[in-house]
């Protein structure tokens, strides 16, 4: 009985906190386009943007990953390896936030807001991601 009672607090402490980051997610989205003045037809084409958005980021990240493995064995120099991961985590996001808005009929993206989009997903990532990891765990 305790076991289970435990089992469902941490469930339900794991969906509001996946809740919040979808809302924090949604909210800046929703802020950018308005700040930008770029379209989206309703709040579910919004959705459906993020939704594979996620989706193709995940699915990127890994081959990102794989990448910059590379670049660590073909290269010496830390500040080049940085230089290309900095690089390739760029062109990845830009790709997955390029393809999301060319799969979603209900949102229109120039490509100057796509790359600004870009940039600001990439500085929340580096926040969030290097501000807890220090980047000499990371080499």
């Amino acid at each position: 009985m305790q076991q289970s009672v435990h089992a469902l607090w941490q469930g339900l402490k794991w969906f509001m906190a996946a809740s919040a980051v979808c809302y924090i997610f949604l909210v800046f989205c929703v802020l950018f386009f308005h700040l930008t003045g770029a379209f989206y037809q309703s709040i579910l084409s919004m959705l459906l943007f993020m939704g594979i958005y996620v989706v193709l980021g995940m699915s990127f990240e890994h081959l990102e990953h794989v990448l910059i493995r590379l670049f660590r064995k073909w290269r010496s120099k830390k500040s080049a390896i940085f230089f290309y991961a900095i690089s390739l985590h760029l062109l990845f996001i830009w790709s997955a936030v390029y393809l999301s808005d060319e799969l979603v009929d209900g949102i229109l993206l120039s490509t100057s807001e796509e790359i600004l989009f870009a940039l600001s997903l990439w500085l929340f990532h580096f926040l969030f991601d290097y501000a807890t990891c220090p980047l000499e765990k990371e080499a």
